[in-house]
């Protein structure tokens, strides 16, 4: 049900008129010089897949938009991986649940890359800006991640 929601979500492109930020401009303090660009992108993205937020009853509803952004679609996917390692999988059987989003499966090397380094990044400051547990866990999983993006063979 929650990856019905998330492609639910894949399929709407965010209104030009709100007022969000985009995902170029929200992780460009923490990519790579040159690579916030591949962020960018046109759909509403929740970015926020924490298992609180997905309330399920005859389907899953994503609640609490405190971080509505507008990018590439790929990006949701991605955040629904660090969720899926935080509760306990593999990279790789996360990635195997990701790439059922097309916009993940055919998302390009380098556009991954520049979204698991700037992530990381923005993880290791939130993990060292507060020391709860569950912070410094998804700084290392967005590490990990980052790393993975980097060596794995698919990409």
């Amino acid at each position: 049900m929650v990856i019905d929601a998330v492609q639910e979500l894949q399929e709407i492109t965010a209104p030009a008129d709100m007022a969000i930020k985009a995902a170029d401009q929200r992780w460009a303090m923490y990519a790579l010089p040159g690579t916030a660009d591949l962020l960018a992108g046109h759909t509403l993205l929740h970015t926020d897949l924490a298992p609180h937020n997905v309330l399920v009853d005859n389907r899953a509803h994503l609640v609490d938009w405190a971080w509505p952004t507008r990018g590439a679609a790929r990006i949701d996917p991605a955040v629904l991986i660090l969720r899926l390692l935080e509760a306990g999988h593999l990279l790789t059987s996360a990635d195997s649940i990701a790439r059922q989003f097309p916009s993940w499966r055919n998302a390009p090397g380098p556009a991954v890359q520049a979204f698991t380094t700037a992530n990381a990044a923005a993880w290791a400051e939130i993990a060292r800006a507060d020391s709860a547990l569950w912070k410094a866990a998804m700084g290392r999983h967005a590490t990990a991640f980052e790393t993975w993006a980097k060596t794995f063979p698919a990409r």
